[in-house]
């Protein structure tokens, strides 16, 4: 759900409050008046609020998250690259295999993603 598609169906009254629209709302927040206006909702809210502020002013605490989100991001770029890899020798292998049943090389290349100009420069291919 997209954050400020639900805070148009809360402002517009469509819908109840749902605590998870104010939960979307605190994602979303922008501005230290908004998050304010939250705490003031519940204790959960104000709770959550306090501790955001409290991570915000502490330059440690912050450094400490910033960290762990390179290392997050880090780690998934590399996922996504080991994955892309894996899946781009899948391809050379299939079009490898439909090359030697004599398959034509704009199939292959249909078939497996693969460009006509790489499908040509595989070993054997020619």
């Amino acid at each position: 759900m997209e954050i400020p598609k639900a805070r148009k169906l809360f402002d517009s009254g469509v819908t109840e409050k749902l605590q998870l629209l104010d939960w979307m709302k605190f994602l979303d927040a922008k501005t230290e008046e908004e998050l304010n206006m939250l705490a003031q909702k519940s204790p959960v809210m104000k709770k959550a609020t306090m501790r955001l502020l409290e991570l915000s002013a502490d330059e440690k605490a912050r450094q400490l998250y910033e960290s762990r989100l390179k290392e997050q991001r880090d780690n998934y770029a590399r996922e996504k690259g080991a994955v892309m890899a894996a899946l781009k020798i899948r391809e050379i292998k299939m079009a490898k295999s439909l090359l030697a049943l004599n398959m034509p090389i704009d199939n292959i290349s249909t078939v497996t993603g693969l460009t006509h100009d790489e499908i040509e420069a595989l070993p054997d291919s020619n």
